[in-house]
């Protein structure tokens, strides 16, 4: 990087008429500046968009979406293909029948609940009933941590198919007294989820039984468990992790100070 010469820089301080040279050396010092500063913000600017990529990869990766563990409960199941060679089989060792009733494939996921085949390669392959959709399996939860910025164990948020399930770390015994649980997590989070499931309900645009609930399981005053019902939007997944990772974090901060 260039500098100001010594002679221009007595003349800036003594001020005095800078030479011809000196002018010369002076603006190509504030030239020199003038890109190194532009360069400098083009490369802030470019740190900043890779940031924001970043960040929004991770909130994607960081647990599955709520929309992706629903099972669609409309629309025909799709069928179950067999190998060439067993459809074959099974359709020359079945009998002709009379017209009935078509039969619906099973689900891909119900297929272990399917008897074994018979011994015999002739024999026709026993076929479950087809389960309706209120009957459909639940999902598993997926378990994530909860973590502290400073990587301490704070919980575990299970998120299910339509809720989440908080329960926060045994040694930590957390009381539902300290704030600000109950006026930041409980009143403005969940309360705030609620109001607005109530005024889209009001607005005729909601199911009144899908509206945002929550069950606080305590053994005395310690938080054991926070169930939290009718979770429809991948946002408050992502809402309800930050909130409560933050609230854990003053709750212990407020019972050691």
């Amino acid at each position: 990087m260039s500098v100001v010469p010594v002679l221009a820089r007595r003349h800036i301080l003594e001020g005095t008429w800078l030479s011809e040279s000196d002018t010369r050396d002076l603006a190509e010092v504030k030239r020199d500046l003038e890109e190194r500063i532009e360069k400098a913000e083009r490369e802030i600017h470019n740190l900043r968009v890779a940031l924001k990529v970043i960040d929004e990869a991770l909130t994607k990766v960081s647990f599955r979406p709520a929309s992706k563990l629903i099972v669609p409960q409309t629309g025909a199941p799709a069928p179950q293909t067999e190998p060439a060679a067993s459809v074959a089989q099974n359709a020359a060792a079945q009998p002709a029948v009379s017209a009935s009733p078509a039969y619906s494939a099973p689900r891909a996921a119900e297929k272990a609940y399917a008897p074994p085949p018979s011994a015999s390669p002739a024999a026709p392959r026993a076929q479950p009933s087809p389960r309706p959709p209120s009957e459909a399996p639940e999902i598993a939860e997926q378990a994530f941590p909860i973590k502290s910025k400073n990587g301490e164990d704070l919980g575990t948020l299970y998120i299910g198919q339509y809720s989440v399930r908080i329960v926060p770390h045994a040694s930590l015994k957390l009381s539902a007294k300290t704030p600000p649980f109950q006026s930041f997590f409980v009143d403005r989070v969940i309360g705030e989820m609620r109001r607005k499931d109530e005024m889209a309900v009001d607005a005729g645009s909601k199911d009144p039984m899908s509206i945002i609930d929550h069950e606080i399981l305590q053994e005395g005053d310690i938080i054991k468990e926070i169930r939290i019902s009718n979770i429809d939007e991948d946002a408050r997944v992502r809402e309800l992790r930050s909130s409560i990772r933050w609230t854990f974090e003053r709750m212990i901060e407020k019972r050691t100070a």
